[in-house]
């Protein structure tokens, strides 16, 4: 085990016993054999009526486990996991961990082209869908086959004939019973560098890329947080967030087992149950995008808010006015600075940092990572100087490992054996990062990263479209780190394709994050004399011309 430094509220230093295990013995497995051993009887998780202890959960691992292996996933075999949040997400995770197979979590709303690039870019030869998207997978794979598909959700066994065909055996998700745990002596032994997972993000440029995580890093993400927020046993973990996403895998699974604690897993976030989920469930900790945070703030106030048990708030970024949150709520918030290349960077513990500037990611982790600001030319700017922020982690696989199959951005993203974050930043003279904006052409929507390029090309696909220019605009809810999307697009000599009907066709091809929010047909777009789009003149438009714009959030012009 380590030890952490760690920096009280009034700058004194504490060292407390680490929560993370040897470095070569941070595999997944290893993690979740730690919490069934020291707490079999203990509840793990709680879905809706259903709760599992860890033995529970453990046989359900194994019974997955089992049903991949006969299926012939080995170590290394790619399997694509396209679920809404639900216990076999879980179980999935875990066994794909034993195995030493690699996950590749897609957006359960994914669906066209992109979902498409998802699975054709990541040579998944496996798949776990549910029967929902058995129709899209079917639609953008074409002639492409994965190797072996479970459809799981709502189909009944006499009728699996009837799915369309995606690979050239599926089945029902049924794991079978077994007794040895899924764990037998002939199956070899995962290693903390092994891949683990196929994580998408679109990165610092271009289309959505997969970073490949290893079994490590994800670990060592959890934990790291769990030990700054001085989190135990006795907490129940609250996320409604999709474990697609890095944030309910690493601010709520892992730390949960980390500890041997509880997961409480909602099916997705609703401003009108959650703090009664909260309060029904005795939830103490819960991690929020600023998105979330800001529309529960803006919903009328409720009993349910402050009679709980939450006192620990993680949430990215952190508000502005967080004294009048934590007045409101009755509970301490944290944030932090990462990517899901690499987190966490920076953390503050649960109160600290309220009367910090905006922007304020806590305080940099210096016995985990050394941080740079840097300039155009790589070169460190001085103290409280805005430029990029850069990364460089003292143990080794425990930052993303490259993109899968994208050999060029990985040397660029790695420059001088640097990780760039495509984000500014500044530092100040207390070791505190702040986060100032987004240099990459990229904008995040929803708790999501969305490429602008990849966007444009979906839209440029559709008949009657001859260009579109994807920007970023403030989002109304307040939060800096939060974008609504805008597009300007011409139209095809002859056609006449409105925003309306242009908002759609993004509607059905484009999952909801995606999905432009203001839309506005011009004749023309401005461009530099080497016809690039010029982006900051539409920027500048936007600002004074939004009443020019159609509204797809209330399908209306403006």
């Amino acid at each position: 085990m380590t030890t952490d430094t760690i920096r009280t509220s009034d700058g004194a230093d504490l060292v407390q016993p680490g929560l993370l295990p040897e470095l070569r013995d941070r595999t997944v497995d290893n993690l979740w054999q730690r919490a069934v051993r020291s707490n079999p009887q203990g509840t793990f998780l709680l879905w809706e009526t259903s709760e599992f202890t860890y033995a529970e959960a453990d046989v359900e691992v194994a019974k997955t486990t089992r049903m991949l292996r006969d299926a012939g996933v080995t170590p290394g075999t790619h399997v694509a996991v396209l679920l809404d949040n639900r216990p076999e997400y879980i179980w999935l995770l875990l066994a794909i961990g034993r195995i030493g197979a690699v996950g590749v979590p897609i957006h359960a709303e994914a669906k066209g082209q992109l979902l498409g690039h998802f699975l054709r870019s990541t040579d998944c030869s496996y798949g776990v869908i549910a029967s929902s998207q058995t129709a899209n997978v079917e639609s953008v794979l074409g002639e492409d086959r994965l190797g072996y598909v479970w459809i799981l959700d709502d189909v009944p066994a006499g009728e699996i004939g009837t799915v369309p065909r995606l690979g050239r055996v599926q089945e029902p998700y049924a794991p079978k019973d077994v007794a040895d745990g899924g764990k037998d002596d002939e199956h070899r032994v995962p290693r903390f560098s092994d891949n683990y997972l196929l994580m998408f993000t679109s990165g610092t440029s271009g289309p959505s890329k997969a970073a490949v995580v290893s079994q490590a890093q994800p670990i060592t993400h959890a934990l790291k947080i769990a030990e700054s927020c001085g989190w135990n046993a006795q907490e129940r973990f609250y996320t409604c967030l999709p474990l697609s996403h890095a944030n309910a895998q690493c601010h709520t699974l892992l730390p949960a087992i980390g500890l041997g604690a509880t997961v409480v897993l909602g099916r997705r976030f609703s401003v009108r149950k959650f703090w009664s989920d909260v309060q029904r469930f005795d939830c103490t900790a819960v991690s929020l995008l600023g998105s979330m945070l800001q529309l529960l703030w803006k919903k009328a106030p409720s009993p349910e808010e402050s009679d709980n048990r939450v006192s620990t708030v993680l949430v990215v970024p952190f508000p502005r006015n967080v004294q009048e949150f934590d007045d409101r709520y009755q509970a301490r918030f944290a944030t932090l600075y990462g990517l899901t290349e690499c987190a966490p960077v920076s953390i503050s513990r649960p109160g600290e940092g309220y009367d910090r500037p905006a922007g304020m990611a806590g305080r940099i982790l210096r016995d985990h990572n050394d941080v740079r600001i840097v300039d155009a030319d790589d070169i460190e700017v001085p103290l409280g100087t805005v430029g990029e922020i850069a990364v460089r982690r003292h143990d080794p696989y425990i930052t993303v490992q490259r993109y899968y199959g994208r050999e060029r951005e990985t040397w660029d993203d790695f420059r001088n054996l640097w990780f760039h974050t495509g984000d500014f930043g500044y530092v100040d003279e207390d070791d505190y990062l702040y986060f100032a904006g987004r240099k990459s052409d990229s904008l995040r929507r929803r708790g999501e990263n969305v490429s602008i390029r990849e966007l444009e090309e979906v839209l440029q696909s559709f008949t009657g479209v001859l260009e579109a220019a994807v920007i970023a605009v403030p989002s109304d809810l307040g939060d800096m780190s939060e974008d609504d999307i805008a597009v300007y697009f011409t139209s095809e000599d002859g056609a006449q394709l409105t925003a309306e009907q242009l908002d759609l066709l993004a509607e059905a091809e484009l999952s909801r994050y995606m999905r432009p929010r203001y839309i506005r047909h011009v004749d023309d777009l401005p461009k530099t004399p080497t016809s690039k789009i010029r982006k900051d003149v539409l920027r500048r438009d936007a600002e004074v011309n939004l009443t020019q714009f159609f509204d797809a959030e209330t399908r209306r012009q403006i």
